[in-house]
């Protein structure tokens, strides 16, 4: 049977994993979605100077 510390240490263990992998998820989303409506911002603005 494994002690207490050592069932605790795994569990900090795979918390910090699992909050780590959160973070760079949501990272990597908030990135995606930044460029993505910095193309769309970029492309208007283009529709818009034509279209003058």
């Amino acid at each position: 049977m494994e002690s207490p510390v050592g069932s605790f240490m795994r569990f900090v263990v795979g918390f910090s994993v699992f909050i780590s992998v959160s973070f760079g998820v949501t990272y990597a989303v908030n990135t995606y979605t930044a460029m993505q409506e910095k193309e769309k911002q970029t492309a208007a603005a283009f529709e818009a100077m034509l279209a003058k």
